[in-house]
């Protein structure tokens, strides 16, 4: 059966539908990508005696200024204030402190304003020495030095080398459940407890994603290339607006700020009487919550859920606009700060803040709501029915999670808001037949693996640059904090080098919307990578015939 061939239509042949692209397909033996796949995932489309398929889709277009959701973003702000202001309030309020003799004979201490060294009532020897702050100055240092440098070293070998890493993260995702499941079948011998399953039941249990995952790679083999033209183009577009690394960096420092203040507030909120109730059992038992302090809890949930979530898509939205102006504008986007990276990010703080927030508290309210319910402590006639709510819960959760991440990037590329942006997504992948593409997320796999290599290493390295400090050298006794600067340089390392691969992925996904809705534009301003992706993508979709499934795998080692 012969392929498509695309035929551009003037959109000027409908003059009643105004912003609205055509295309036509002809039976062919060289088809170009889109097309295909639309005349076979989409029956219903009427097909003319001549052999040639007509299908309309109405493409989006740039937004005049406005606050969009408005009242959205005037709740977070306000909800913001008052946490903030709790905080603050709390941090700075007078308080009697409790004397340090106190605190010291309550331990049994004793202390003398003279002595240098507090020793215990028994004459126990004091504790062990910290490291001198060269070490820690060190760990730091290396570890923030490291981080960004590896991302950056990342970035040029994932450009070069794309198809090979994304292979090698699939087949190490089959290593190491393999791995778990040879492990646990070879313990199966050794003694466990009544209550805990059999080794040979985890075998099993990692044995069959390892199967199911080598037939996941097999299948796929053919759409790797063009999952790694995106990734290709992402970074390109990374690489060339790098101004999107200051602008996550900013929202994590917001949002470290926010947490601290979040701790302090809730603290000082539970101090009120109204907070808590005694207990009926003994005056011995610790209050309990009252129906006014339960409240107040799921509230600071409810705030730090969607102060997350808030601050997440202002990035991801941010890197849509910047993926578009290179789109669409190439000379726009083309320096370390260039005009796209602070334009994209003053229409996301500003403009589009609402439509962000609105999408941002439905995922936090299930979040919550999730949350809440594993929380509670089950019972004999609840626990099933509990069981089943969150099942249920987590994966609508799941559902508007991913559905947000498509609607944002039409929230950033046309400053569309939430509810129109969602269904301008929806009918273009339905239109274009991209419903079944844009579930091969084989990219998240390999920038996950790529994170926690990278935080590994700046570990390895914070740890080799800690045995170099002269004043930790000369003290035997404070080796066991190698272990905690090892620690703390892979927790920088997964913080930074997430950032970048967040980065990342947001672009993947801005690609792949840009590209089902305006390829041509694409050819225009960049041939070479149009040219590579509309080949990858013939490759891996030429020969669709029906709609299909593809997993999900985003996750380390499981589909």
């Amino acid at each position: 059966m012969g392929a498509s061939k695309y035929v551009s239509v003037p959109s000027g042949a409908h003059q009643d539908t105004p912003q609205v692209a055509e295309a036509a397909f002809v039976n062919d033996f060289d088809p170009p990508p889109l097309a295909t796949a639309t005349k076979v995932v989409h029956q219903s489309v009427d097909e003319p005696n001549d052999g040639i398929i007509t299908v309309t889709w109405e493409k989006g277009e740039v937004q005049p200024s406005a606050y969009r959701d408005k009242w959205f973003a005037i709740a977070f702000i306000a909800h913001l204030l008052v946490v903030v202001g709790f905080g603050m309030a709390f941090l700075f309020a007078p308080r009697d402190g409790i004397a340090a003799e106190d605190i010291a004979e309550s331990d049994g201490l004793s202390v003398d304003a003279d002595d240098d060294v507090d020793v215990g009532s028994e004459g126990s020897p004091p504790a062990q020495e910290a490291p001198p702050k060269e070490y820690w100055f060190a760990v730091v240092a290396i570890a923030l030095i490291s981080a960004p440098t590896l991302s950056f070293v990342a970035l040029t070998i994932m450009s070069r080398n794309a198809i090979l890493l994304i292979r090698a993260s699939l087949w190490f995702s089959v290593a190491l459940c393999g791995l778990i499941a040879v492990l646990s079948v070879a313990a199966s011998h050794t003694p466990v407890n009544d209550d805990d399953p059999p080794r040979w039941f985890i075998g099993i249990f990692y044995g069959i994603p390892t199967v199911c995952l080598v037939w996941y790679i097999w299948a796929i083999q053919n759409r790797i290339p063009y999952a790694a033209s995106n990734l290709k183009c992402a970074v390109t577009i990374l690489q060339t607006n790098l101004g999107l690394g200051l602008i996550a960096l900013g929202s994590m420092m917001v949002l470290f700020g926010y947490s601290f203040c979040w701790v302090l507030a809730l603290f000082c909120t539970m101090q009120f009487n109204a907070m808590t109730e005694s207990s009926s059992v003994t005056s011995e038992d610790s209050p309990d919550l009252s129906a006014v302090g339960g409240t107040v809890v799921l509230l600071f949930m409810l705030s730090f859920y969607w102060t997350h979530q808030v601050m997440k898509n202002v990035v991801k939205v941010s890197v849509s606009g910047v993926v578009g102006t290179w789109w669409f504008s190439p000379g726009e986007a083309a320096s370390l700060c260039s005009d796209a990276v602070r334009h994209s990010l003053i229409r996301s703080t500003t403009f589009s803040f609402g439509s962000i927030c609105f999408g941002s508290l439905i995922v936090a309210i299930l979040h919550m709501l999730r949350n809440l319910l594993l929380s509670i402590h089950s019972n004999r006639h609840a626990g099933i029915l509990r069981c089943i709510t969150t099942c249920i819960l987590s994966y609508i959760e799941s559902l508007v999670v991913y559905f947000n991440k498509w609607a944002y990037v039409y929230v950033g590329l046309y400053g569309y808001g939430y509810v129109d942006a969602g269904k301008r997504v929806v009918d273009l992948f339905k239109t274009r037949g991209w419903q079944t593409i844009i579930a091969d997320n084989i990219v998240s796999r390999l920038l996950v693996i790529i994170s926690l290599t990278i935080g590994l290493l700046t570990g390895v390295l914070t740890l080799f640059a800690a045995l170099f400090v002269e004043e930790f050298e000369a003290n035997e006794g404070m080796q066991g904090w190698l272990a905690i600067g090892f620690f703390i340089g892979i927790f920088i390392g997964l913080i930074l080098s997430g950032v970048f691969m967040g980065l990342i992925l947001s672009a993947v996904d801005a690609v792949i919307v840009c590209y089902a809705e305006a390829p041509n534009e694409l050819q225009e301003f960049h041939p070479a990578v149009a040219e590579e992706m509309s080949k990858t993508w013939a490759e891996a979709w030429g020969e669709l015939r029906a709609p299909v499934i593809v997993g999900l795998g985003g996750g380390l080692g499981v589909v």
